[in-house]
């Protein structure tokens, strides 16, 4: 039995009682602190009737008291359940519902709302800095104040409901009890002695671990409500933070806020990327900067990560997307659709096995089948590895294009665009076609200032693809649809493309 985020927690007030645990907008949360508070909210969720194995939704952007959240919640046996705040309030509300939460922590984003959530759960409590305006309901930090710490003991646990990140249909609620967090720690060099920046939306997976990795350490966390490149830039330089994680897509904000050519960041020990894949450009531009801190890896909101790239397999395998070794502590394999591993240098799905994964998507006993192979885990990425034991990503099952009876990788097709210096970006997917069933459809974001043509795209594909994976369309885009971590939407996408005045293409 791993030991639970409460022991952890515990045991860090009485190692560095007056250590900063949360940094917040410039209020300071000492371990001592934050062990406090987390003792009064159990005790108030307790006398609300929550006890083990209860859903407790959380709807907020970051604050200190989600953090709280996590630990008095799982303190208590019972289960977080937070939801991206930035979906729509009736998705919201849905995934509220499916959870069979007894109560919601309802953060300031979505306060508007409240009646909504109203019709799905009855207790109903306001987390945040709101100071009015709290439809009616409790705020956490007058209950907080009006009681004193007196929870239950032994029942704390670790399970927490994580919503996926919803790219391909609505958020499903994956149950996850082991976070290998120490793990984590030896293989991407977090530290007792850390200062790390939380930035990511800690609603989700990522985030959630990454904010809860370093409390659990010991490390002092500093914590965005929400990322902003150039605050970000300011906090590591002026509090000379020493690790974080950022996401691709938060990493090329931070590139392009002003300053960051003169920026001492030398602090930065640990800054672990991934969430999606890194093109050249950015991986170019976050090594000159960060050199060996930087790290890439790869993983799943239910598998955990299972490959990590160092900066120095990096520089050695700069094209493509190579996800680096398998992950320490994570046994990999490689399957074809018989079950068989696959020999070295081909394509099979990445199947897992270690002490970071879920127990299954809850209430749907189905979906968890389809992801399971024998005690292995797969949420159906796809890769090979090379003969230095690397690992290279190269796409998802249901990331495939089926053209005139062949499978199509779409990140190969991808990979190839995205290397015309005017194309910033490149996405495919298959649209409906009677001849090919599926014909591939390249979706371009063009560089600023670019004079891209169709003809460019086409002339590039020739030179770079067979003919059956060259784009059979080519439609511009100043932007594309995204989740809150920055993936793309190929759903939503495929539906806008879909709704453009029909085209007549050049094959």
């Amino acid at each position: 039995m791993p030991m639970t985020f409460l022991r952890a927690l515990k045991l860090n007030a009485r190692r560095f009682p007056t250590k900063p645990a949360v940094v917040f907008e410039g209020r300071v949360q000492s371990y001592a602190d934050l062990l406090d508070r987390v003792e009064r909210m159990m005790t108030v969720l307790a006398r609300r009737g929550i006890g083990p194995d209860d859903k407790v939704a959380v709807i907020s952007e970051n604050h200190p008291d989600f953090i709280v959240a996590y630990v008095a919640v799982t303190g208590l046996g019972a289960i977080p359940a937070p939801i991206n705040y930035r979906i729509a309030p009736g998705v919201m509300a849905e995934v509220v519902a499916r959870s069979d939460s007894k109560t919601l922590l309802l953060g300031d984003a979505a306060l508007d709302h409240a009646d909504l959530f109203r019709t799905v759960v009855s207790d109903i409590i306001a987390l945040g800095d709101v100071a009015e305006g709290t439809q009616g309901l409790p705020r956490l930090s007058d209950l907080l104040a009006d009681t004193p710490p007196d929870p239950p003991q032994g029942q704390d646990g670790t399970t927490i409901m994580l919503h996926t990140s919803g790219t391909t249909g609505k958020p499903k609620g994956a149950l996850r009890s082991l976070f290998g967090l120490e793990e984590r720690a030896i293989e991407q060099r977090f530290r007792p002695d850390d200062r790390a920046l939380s930035a990511l939306p800690i609603c989700l997976s990522a985030g959630c671990t990454y904010t809860l990795l370093p409390l659990y350490l010991g490390s002092s966390v500093y914590l965005m409500r929400r990322f902003d490149g150039a605050a970000a830039l300011r906090l590591i330089e002026d509090e000379r933070l020493t690790a974080t994680m950022l996401l691709p897509a938060m990493l090329q904000r931070m590139i392009e806020a002003e300053g960051f050519a003169s920026a001492d960041l030398s602090s930065l020990r640990t800054l672990q990327s991934g969430g999606g894949e890194m093109y050249p450009d950015l991986k170019r531009a976050a090594l000159d900067k960060f050199g060996d801190a930087l790290m890439i890896y790869a993983a799943s909101s239910e598998a955990g990560p299972y490959a990590n790239l160092t900066a120095e397999d990096l520089r050695r395998n700069f094209a493509g997307n190579c996800v680096g070794r398998p992950f320490f502590g994570v046994e990999l394999k490689l399957l074809d659709d018989d079950g068989n591993e696959v020999p070295q240098g081909e394509v099979g799905e990445i199947c897992t096995r270690s002490e970071s994964r879920y127990e299954g998507y809850y209430q749907d006993e189905a979906l968890t089948a389809e992801t399971r192979r024998g005690d292995y885990l797969t949420v159906g990425d796809l890769g090979r590895i090379d003969d230095e034991g690397l690992l290279w990503f190269t796409g998802r099952k249901r990331d495939i294009i089926k053209s005139g009876g062949i499978n199509v990788y779409a990140p190969e097709i991808e990979e190839a665009l995205a290397g015309h210096p005017a194309i910033a970006e490149a996405h495919c997917i298959g649209l409906p076609d009677p001849r090919w069933t599926e014909a591939i459809c390249a979706v371009i974001v063009p560089a600023p200032d670019a004079q891209l043509t169709e003809a460019d795209v086409n002339a590039h594909a020739e030179t770079r693809l067979d003919s059956y994976k060259r784009p059979r369309r080519v439609v511009f885009m100043a932007a594309v649809p995204r989740n809150l971590t920055g993936r793309v939407l190929k759903a939503e996408l495929k539906e806008a493309v879909l709704a453009l005045p029909e085209e007549e293409t050049s094959r």
